[in-house]
C-alpha cells in the first residue's frame, strides 16, 4: 500500500469519532421554535470539578451526541456540560430566548462565546430565589440576541438533586409568548378544576361528615400542589423566596399522594370490616408516607424523593389491587374505584419511571400523571356520588319492605329524607354562590379591586363589536404611574401596594357613567373603557384624573408621598379598517408619547399628526 494511501487511511480513522458531533444549528428568518436536543454534544463531570476552560479544552472525540429531544440522565451525582452551535446568516438583529425547559433543576449555568470570547455568562436553577431569574417564567429563560453572520457557541453546565432531565429550546420571543397563553390557559383549567373538585366534595364532607370526603380532598390538594411544583408554579407564585422550603415541598406532596389515598381507599371501599389483614397493610404503608414527608426535611433531596416514589408505586399497585379485591368481594362501588385508579395507575408509573430515567422525556411522559390524575380526580368524585346514591336506594329499598310493620319508621325516614333534600338543596345553593363568587375572583384584580386584564380583554372584544354595530366611537385611556419601580424600591412593596389601591380607588370613583369600566392592565398601568366617548371626553377623564393625582398625597401614616401618571388616549369610530388592537395600540403609542414628553401629562395625538400635548398643573 502507498505510505500516502496509508497516512491518508490513518488520518481518516483518528477524524472518525468526531463525525458523529452534532452540526450547528443555522437560524433564518423563519425560525419560531427550535428544539436542540438533537443538535447538543454533551461530556459527564464525575466529580463536577471541569470548568469551561477545561471542558473547551477536550477533544472532540470526549463529546458525545445527545441524538435525543431530551438528554435524560437520572439520578446522578455528575455534573453535565453540554454545548451547541447556534449560525445566523439572515440580515438583520432578532431577539431569541433559550429555554430549558424542567423547572426542578438545582444548577443550571449558561455560558455565551461569540467568536470565542465569553459574552454572557447566566447563573440558574432553583437552588436560587426565583427573583434572581433573568426573565420571570416557570422555566429556566436567558436572552440570546443574535445578529447579522453571527456564530455562537452555548455551553450549559446542569447539576441536580433531582433527576437530571435537560429539555433545552430555543424560541423567538414573540412566539413563546403565545406558547406560553396556551399552555396558562391549559394550567388555569387544570388548577380550576382541581380546586372546583375540592371546594364541591369539601361542602359535602362538611355536610355528611364521611371522612371518604375529607381524604380525597386533601389527596386532590396534595396532587395540585405536586403538579405545581414540578411545572414550576408554586416556586414562581406561592414561595418564590423560599428555597430549601421548594424542594421540602415535592416530598410533602408526594407523601401526601401516598398517605391520603391509603386512607381514602380503606374508607371508601369499608376494606376494615371486610379485609383486616388488608387494611393493616394500607395503614402501614399510610405510616410509611408520613416518615417519608418528615425525611424530606432532614435527608438529602435525592434520597428522600427516590424513597417517596418507591413508595407511590407501591401504593398505587396496593390500591389498585385493594379494588380488585373488594370488586371480586361485589362490593358495588370498586368497579368505578377501579376505573379511576387505572388512569391514576398508569400515569403515575409513567411519571416515576421517567423521573428515575428509565423512559425518556417528552410531552406525554411529563403531561401523563397531570392527564392520569386530572381524569382519575373527576371519577373518584363520581364514585363518590355514586355510592352515596346507591346508599340511598338501599335505604329507599328497606323502607318499602318494611312500610307495613313499621309505619312509624317509615315517617322517620320520610322526614330524613326530607332533611336531605333540604341540605341538597342548600348545598346546591351554597355552591351556586361559591361558583358565583369565584366567577367574580376570576374578573376581579385582587389588589385593587378593578377588573383584571383577562375581563378587560374580553370587553374590550365586546364594546368595539358594539361600536361598531352602532357607529358610535369608542375611547381607551391608559394610566401609568411614573417612575413607580423606583418609587417602590425605594419605599418598599408595602407602600408600593398601597399606592396601586389608593389609585385605583382613584380611577374607579373618577368614572361616572354605568358602561365605563376601569381595569388593571399589569404592574402599575391602568385602562379605562369609554363606551360611546370621543377624544375631548376621554380628555376630559385623564384631565380629572391628573387634578386628582395632583390633589392627593398617598400616606400610610410614616410615609408621604404624591404619585404622577402619564396618561395616553384613544378614541375613534370603528370601521373595517380598525381593530381593538390598533386602539390599545395607539392608546399605549401615545401612553409612551407622554412618558418620553416629561411625563405627569396627557397624550392623545396619534402618532401620523402632530404632537400635542396636555401637562398636568
Amino acid at each position: 500500500m502507498p505510505r500516502s494511501l496509508l497516512y491518508c487511511l490513518l488520518l481518516f480513522l483518528f477524524l472518525l469519532p468526531a463525525s458523529g458531533l452534532s452540526a450547528a444549528v443555522t437560524i433564518d428568518g423563519d425560525t419560531e421554535f427550535l428544539s436542540l436536543g438533537k443538535y447538543i454534544d454533551y461530556v459527564e463531570d464525575r466529580d463536577g470539578s471541569m470548568t469551561l476552560a477545561a471542558v473547551r479544552a477536550k477533544s472532540a472525540a470526549s463529546w458525545t451526541d445527545s441524538a435525543t429531544n431530551t438528554p435524560s440522565f437520572g439520578y446522578t451525582n455528575s455534573a453535565y456540560w453540554l454545548r451547541f452551535e447556534l449560525d445566523k446568516t439572515d440580515p438583520g438583529e432578532m431577539r431569541f430566548l433559550l429555554e430549558i425547559a424542567y423547572p426542578v433543576l438545582d444548577s443550571i449555568e449558561v455560558f455565551v462565546l461569540r467568536e470565542g470570547e465569553l459574552t454572557e455568562h447566566y447563573r440558574l436553577g432553583d437552588s436560587q430565589p426565583f427573583s434572581s431569574r433573568v426573565i420571570d417564567h416557570p422555566n429556566f429563560l436567558v436572552p440570546i440576541p443574535i445578529g447579522t453572520n453571527t456564530e455562537l457557541q452555548v455551553y450549559l453546565r446542569v447539576q441536580s438533586s433531582s433527576s437530571v432531565q435537560i429539555p433545552v429550546n430555543l424560541w423567538r420571543a414573540d412566539r413563546l409568548v403565545e406558547h406560553n397563553y396556551a399552555a396558562a390557559t391549559g394550567n388555569a383549567l387544570f388548577y380550576g378544576a382541581m380546586l372546583i373538585m375540592a371546594i364541591y366534595n369539601l361542602l359535602i364532607f362538611i355536610t355528611v361528615r364521611d371522612i371518604s370526603y375529607f381524604y380525597y380532598v386533601m389527596y386532590v390538594l396534595s396532587m395540585a400542589l405536586l403538579m405545581a411544583g414540578i411545572q414550576g408554579l408554586s416556586f414562581q407564585f406561592l414561595w418564590p423566596e423560599a428555597v430549601g422550603w421548594n424542594d421540602v415541598s415535592m416530598v410533602v406532596a408526594l407523601s401526601g399522594m401516598v398517605f391520603f389515598p391509603c386512607f381514602f381507599t380503606r374508607s371508601f371501599l369499608a376494606i376494615p370490616r371486610t379485609r383486616p389483614l388488608l387494611s393493616k397493610c394500607l395503614f402501614g404503608l399510610g405510616l410509611l408516607a408520613v416518615a417519608t414527608m418528615v425525611s424530606g426535611f432532614f435527608l438529602p433531596y435525592r434520597t428522600a424523593m427516590v424513597a417517596t416514589m418507591l413508595l407511590s408505586i407501591v401504593t398505587i399497585l396496593a390500591n389498585y389491587t385493594s379494588g380488585i379485591l373488594r370488586w371480586l368481594d361485589g362490593y358495588h362501588a370498586a368497579r368505578y374505584y377501579n376505573f379511576a385508579w387505572t388512569f391514576m395507575l398508569t400515569g403515575g408509573l409513567i411519571l416515576a419511571f421517567n423521573k428515575l430515567g428509565m423512559i425518556p422525556r417528552n410531552w406525554f411522559t411529563e403531561h401523563a400523571a397531570q392527564l392520569g390524575a386530572g381524569t382519575e380526580i373527576m371519577l373518584l368524585s363520581f364514585a363518590l356520588a355514586n355510592r352515596m346514591t346507591h346508599d340511598r336506594r338501599l335505604r329507599e329499598q328497606a323502607q318499602k319492605e318494611s312500610a307495613d310493620a313499621q309505619q312509624q319508621l317509615l315517617a322517620n325516614q320520610i322526614r330524613a329524607n326530607q332533611d336531605l333534600d333540604r341540605i341538597v338543596r342548600q348545598r346546591t345553593e351554597e355552591l351556586e354562590r361559591s361558583n358565583a363568587k369565584l366567577q367574580e375572583m376570576s374578573s376581579t384584580d385582587g389588589l385593587t379591586g378593578l377588573q383584571n386584564r383577562r375581563f378587560f380583554d374580553e370587553l374590550l372584544q365586546n364594546e368595539y363589536r358594539r361600536a361598531y354595530r352602532d357607529k358610535t366611537p369608542i375611547a381607551l385611556v391608559m394610566i401609568d404611574l411614573d417612575h413607580f419601580k423606583s418609587f417602590n424600591d425605594t419605599h418598599g412593596h408595602q407602600f408600593g401596594d398601597l399606592c396601586l389601591i389608593k389609585v385605583g380607588k382613584m380611577i374607579k370613583d373618577n368614572i361616572r357613567r354605568p358602561p365605563d369600566t376601569a381595569a388593571r392592565y399589569g404592574g402599575e398601568e391602568f385602562v379605562i373603557l369609554l363606551p360611546n366617548t370621543d377624544t375631548a371626553g376621554a380628555l376630559c377623564v385623564a384631565r380629572n384624573m391628573l387634578d386628582i393625582l395632583a390633589a392627593t398625597t398617598i400616606s400610610d401614616g410614616t410615609i408621604c408621598q404624591q404619585v404622577t401618571a402619564s396618561i395616553g388616549i384613544a378614541s375613534h369610530i370603528p370601521d373595517d379598517c380598525t381593530t381593538p388592537h390598533g386602539l390599545l395600540k395607539e392608546a399605549d403609542i401615545n401612553l409612551y408619547a407622554a412618558k418620553a414628553n416629561g411625563r405627569n401629562r396627557v397624550e392623545w395625538q396619534s402618532p401620523a399628526t402632530p404632537d400635542l400635548a396636555d401637562t398636568a398643573p
